[in-house]
């Protein structure tokens, strides 16, 4: 694996680890950064995020 994308893979979380959106988007911009190094990709990947409602990862059928 080229050591670009090993090491992008390397600097994730833990899984199970909160991460706000803000730094999922940082993360796969670089990914898409990368990718277009490693791969020679003509043109731009966008990557972005918004902000999702405040009750977006509530558990339906669950009350908090």
């Amino acid at each position: 694996m080229n050591p670009l994308i090993a090491g992008l893979f390397e600097s994730l979380p833990p899984e199970g680890t909160a991460w706000t959106s803000e730094e999922a988007v940082g993360w796969l911009q670089a990914a898409a950064a990368n990718l277009r190094i490693v791969y020679r990709i003509q043109g731009n990947i966008v990557v972005s995020g918004e902000t999702p409602p405040s009750d977006y990862n509530r558990v339906p059928g669950r009350d908090y």
